[in-house]
């Protein structure tokens, strides 16, 4: 998924002729149509059985994912696109609760998609050295295989769970991580929508691009699986948030592509610490887990919708990167602070017993 993620905006400026506005519009459209899809499907997750879910969502996201071989104009690369936004935001709500109620620590669980994004990064990175398409080709390969695993997953027994049409208590019992992540995110998302494009800016070359990418995820699984399941949630995302706005201090003193990836690391360390202590948050507080996490999912998609306009509208005034950089740091530091205030110091994230 992230592999083809990456290449997409540089897939639609450099080769099919489309601006740096479009690319803006491309990525919200995509990021809106997995905000809707992890809201339905997330839900669907609790009443209907993870698995279902779960292989519901590969299938469809191979399919989606094949097409963007076919997308040879800005306009069939952003309906397709859209199609695979709605297919990749129906099973992350159901694998993570699936992993929890297989007693796996969220952060070995997390960490094994940083080492999917890194390896696939790096592959496409090599394929679209030869051919751009060929690293789509490389997500709907793998997204194949991760269809197939699907389809071995054991059943689970687990409680008959009543998840109402709209969760307004789920959403009450976590809504001081939501915020803090969307405060975050969406600043973040912000700089992700062009991202691809400051690299090559930079001096990257597809593969260079897919180093800096493969470092990030680097730092991911080594936090996730050394540290992260040894903190509480709260003071793991509070770490994430500080670390994330000295990140993105860091992005505007970057001059070339390598002096971007010792930042990578630091960013690796603060999304690690950030993704898995909102999962930890979600999954051990809630028995509507599906649910929980498939709003946590929706927010980071609503996220990466107002990244892009954020985006745009700040290039739109300066036409450099940095301003969006240091607009992040800000939102960062009030996401650290929502959290602060919001969050009881006996916030612990041990699960209810029972979904009102």
């Amino acid at each position: 998924m992230l592999s083809a993620f990456t290449y997409i905006p540089i897939l639609a400026r450099d080769t099919l002729g489309a601006d740096e506005l479009f690319v803006s519009l491309l990525v919200g459209a995509y990021a809106a149509a997995s905000f809707i899809s992890s809201y339905i499907f997330g839900r669907a997750g609790d009443i209907y059985g993870r698995r279902i879910v779960v292989r519901t969502g590969l299938l469809v996201s191979t399919a989606s994912f094949g097409l963007l071989l076919l997308a040879n104009s800005p306009e069939i690369l952003f309906m397709v696109r859209v199609m695979g936004g709605f297919s990749v935001g129906i099973y992350p709500g159901a694998l993570a609760a699936y992993a929890y109620e297989s007693e796996m620590k969220m952060g070995r669980f997390a960490s094994f998609g940083a080492a999917g994004w890194g390896a696939g990064t790096l592959l496409a990175g090599f394929a679209a050295g030869f051919n751009i398409y060929y690293a789509f080709l490389m997500s709907s390969m793998f997204l194949a295989v991760a269809f197939g695993t699907a389809m071995t997953l054991p059943r689970l027994e687990r409680p008959s769970v009543h998840v109402p049409m709209f969760p307004l208590a789920t959403l009450k019992r976590n809504w001081s991580v939501y915020l803090a992540m969307l405060t975050r995110h969406s600043s973040a998302s912000a700089i992700w929508t062009l991202w691809p494009l400051f690299l090559t800016d930079l001096g990257g070359d597809p593969f260079m691009v897919a180093v800096v990418q493969a470092s990030n995820s680097v730092a991911q699984v080594v936090v996730m699986i050394a540290l992260t399941d040894r903190f509480d949630c709260r003071l793991l995302i509070s770490v994430g948030m500080l670390s994330s706005a000295a990140t993105f201090f860091w992005f505007t003193l970057a001059t070339n592509i390598l002096e971007i990836i010792p930042s990578q690391l630091l960013l690796g360390f603060a999304w690690a610490c950030l993704y898995v202590g909102a999962l930890k948050y979600v999954t051990e507080r809630n028995e509507d887990r599906s649910t929980a996490s498939g709003l946590l999912t929706s927010t980071m998609s609503i996220s990466m919708v107002l990244g892009p306009i954020i985006a745009a509208v700040l290039y739109s005034i300066w036409s450099e990167y940095v301003p969006i950089m240091l607009y992040a740091v800000l939102m960062s530091i009030i996401g650290f602070v929502i959290f602060q205030v919001s969050s009881s110091e006996n916030d612990s994230c041990i699960a209810p017993e029972a979904v009102e």
